[in-house]
């Protein structure tokens, strides 16, 4: 139905066992992933990758999530939500996106005990099984295969995906293209299985970024309505679809009616804000990094000073996907899977611009933020640019086929034929590197094997149910302000108690209004404060402004206690006197 009119020239391997001819492209898009994310490979368990982050907190607190993920994993999700974090808050990791299939990582962390090397092994793996979904779906589709390879290595190596390094939940794409896979399989002929597949393959993109998962939803359903035809109105399509939608509820709904329900606490965004986090048409038409080409990264020239999202998945990608569109609308056997693409492509990209679309005076996105739960409460708007950017990919593809198979059928000479297809496949290999990722920034905290004395003594001298406070709290209201308490999470993954600190996509109310007495620490106030929710224990760092008041309180043997110094670090513990 949306097979290629023909079946792609294999390519051979004389000189390779069955096993070694499985194992290339895994092989190859791990070369590749490797590369891409250079210098980490180098110290994978000492570095974490930034990305275009401009300061270590999202990665850090990402660290911790897969920790917690890993902690939970291993004692049955008892307790799940409840992390501890924003004591005494509970529910406290519905507040950011909780990436439960993390726990994948769990063995590097039983084996090594360290927490980098899990996470840094999680992303390789994300960007590995990026370019492998991207390699089987286009087999699936019946492509000729170096254009298979080809289009596995562009998805690994997508920049869009490698600008966002330093926020990992955004890296896994494959449960995307695994949804789409699934869905032409079931399309072709609906059957219980095939339904409860697509209903897994949806539930593992929502699982791993739900995000990507709720962004999915509307784009894929208006899209698949080219794919389904004449099937829409069979009962054996609703029927197994239906199982797909019931498989996809049980295994995703403990986690999104528990998120849904802490989100009903939160109002939805304005419409100002989430206009603030919204996409422009233009910023398609700015890459992440400088085009080898020498083309500007911005029209106005005003590189440096660009504040808006960098969104072109580059000028090669988009002129083989135009070609893709074009040729595809004019084979019969190629179009509705063109126009499938076409209308998640567009679709994605009119949601992305938010409340900037408008359409006479109506707001499409606002729609969805006033009827449908998740979109009001959804910051980054600009993300559905993913979507674009996998149909992009998809695209050039189809447009590098198309052009392949009228190199074969019109082209008669063997060598002139050989030459020119060769060419082709240069040119889709360019495509692939035309916008290539610069050097990985890489933060790198101190060593997992150097835990400082004072997070050994919170772990081996306190009470596990102790709850500490430490010092100093964020008072800016930037990301690069909550380093320090991304860092205090980090070391939590040693010494295990409760903090009143934390980092989430969303802060409750009752740390916003301790952040607020902790400017006036040690003060009688703030330590009472402390003492009603239950603190036990005050790290203060020394190179603090705080760090002379305490102790000269602590000198009093009045509310505080000096009871570890560690000069290493530079830190100082108290206990909080009743």
């Amino acid at each position: 139905m949306w097979k290629v009119s023909l079946r792609p020239a294999p390519l051979k391997f004389n000189n390779l066992g069955r096993p070694a001819r499985l194992l290339a492209v895994p092989a190859v898009l791990l070369l590749l992933s490797l590369v891409s994310t250079w210098p980490l490979v180098t110290a994978p368990g000492r570095s974490l990758p930034m990305g275009t982050e401009t300061s270590p907190t999202v990665p850090l607190f990402n660290v911790w999530t897969v920790w917690w993920n890993v902690q939970n994993a291993a004692k049955g999700y008892s307790g799940y939500w409840d992390a501890p974090i924003f004591y005494p808050r509970n529910g406290t990791f519905a507040f950011s996106e909780p990436m439960p299939l993390s726990s994948v990582a769990a063995p590097v962390i039983w084996i090594t005990g360290n927490r980098i090397l899990a996470y840094n092994f999680l992303l390789i793996l994300c960007l590995c099984l990026n370019g492998w979904s991207a390699f089987c779906l286009l087999k699936r589709l019946n492509v000729y295969q170096p254009i298979q390879w080809t289009g596995g290595a562009m998805m690994t190596l997508l920049p869009l995906i490698h600008s966002w390094v330093g926020v990992i939940q955004l890296v896994p794409v494959f449960g995307i293209l695994w949804t789409i896979s699934a869905a032409l399989t079931f399309i072709q002929r609906p059957t219980a299985i095939r339904g409860i597949v697509l209903g897994g393959a949806f539930s593992l993109t929502y699982l791993m970024c739900a995000y990507y998962g709720l962004f999915l939803v509307i784009p894929l359903s208006l899209s698949l309505v080219w794919m389904i035809g004449n099937r829409l109105w069979e009962w054996r399509t609703w029927r197994s679809l239906g199982l797909g939608l019931i498989t996809a509820g049980v295994i995703c709904s403990p986690f999104a009616l528990h998120q849904a329900q802490t989100q009903r606490l939160h109002a939805p965004l304005p419409q100002k804000y989430l206009a603030g986090f919204s996409a422009l048409a233009g910023d398609y038409l700015v890459p992440p990094w400088p085009h080898w080409s020498g083309v500007r990264q911005v029209s106005d020239g005003a590189d440096v000073n660009f504040d808006g999202f960098r969104l072109c998945p580059g000028f090669l990608k988009l002129a083989l996907a135009a070609a893709g569109i074009g040729l595809g609308l004019v084979n019969r056997k190629n179009r509705r899977w063109t126009l499938f693409c076409l209308t998640l492509m567009c679709t994605a990209f009119a949601l992305s611009l938010g409340p900037w679309l408008r359409i006479w005076g109506w707001q499409p996105y606002m729609l969805l933020v006033n009827h449908l739960p998740g979109f009001g409460q959804a910051r980054n708007v600009f993300r559905f640019s993913i979507l674009v950017h996998l149909m992009v990919v998809l695209l050039a593809m189809a447009g590098l086929q198309e052009i392949l198979t009228a190199v074969r059928v019109h082209i008669r000479q063997t060598r002139m034929h050989g030459w020119i297809s060769v060419l082709v496949v240069c040119l889709g290999v360019a495509a692939v590197v035309e916008i290539l990722p610069p050097a990985q920034p890489l933060y790198r905290p101190v060593d997992y094997s150097l835990t400082p004395s004072w997070v050994n003594y919170l772990a081996a001298q306190t009470p596990e149910d102790s709850v500490i406070a430490c010092i100093p709290f964020p008072f800016r209201p930037d990301a690069a302000g909550y380093e320090q308490e991304a860092q205090w999470m980090y070391w939590q993954t040693f010494h295990r108690r409760q903090m009143v600190n934390g980092y989430s996509g969303y802060f409750p109310p009752e740390y916003l209004e301790l952040k607020f007495h902790m400017a006036t620490f040690p003060a009688m106030e703030t330590l009472s404060r402390l003492r009603e929710i239950g603190v036990n224990y005050c790290v203060v760092k020394k190179d603090s402004i705080f760090a002379q008041t305490t102790r000269k309180k602590a000198v009093t043997g009045v509310d505080l206690k000096l009871v570890f110094v560690d000069d290493s670090s530079r830190i100082d513990i108290y206990c909080l006197l009743p």
